[in-house]
């Protein structure tokens, strides 16, 4: 065989190879979007443990702060208000 017949030959037959493998593949299918996936774990209501109730309490605390800072703020305001007769 010549180099030209040999090069032609392995040319087809990457070509045929190449056309092997695309012919498997195809388009894939939608999923149906209408029916949604079950959840896989029940959500469950936990008592607290000690370690839930040691993370809560600064928060706890800054929602008392917050509340605390709103009432002065308030009452502030009123004295104001109070104060240039409004």
């Amino acid at each position: 065989m010549s180099r030209s017949v040999r090069s032609k030959a392995a040319t087809a037959l990457v070509l045929l190879s190449c056309s092997v493998a695309l012919a498997g593949c195809g388009k894939p299918e939608i999923p149906d979007h209408d029916d949604r996936p079950e959840p896989q774990a029940a959500p469950t209501a936990q008592p607290p443990t000690a370690l839930r109730q040691t993370m809560q309490q600064p928060i706890d605390k800054a929602k008392a702060a917050e509340d605390a800072t709103a009432a002065a703020e308030a009452k502030r305001d009123e004295a104001l208000n109070a104060a240039t007769g409004e």
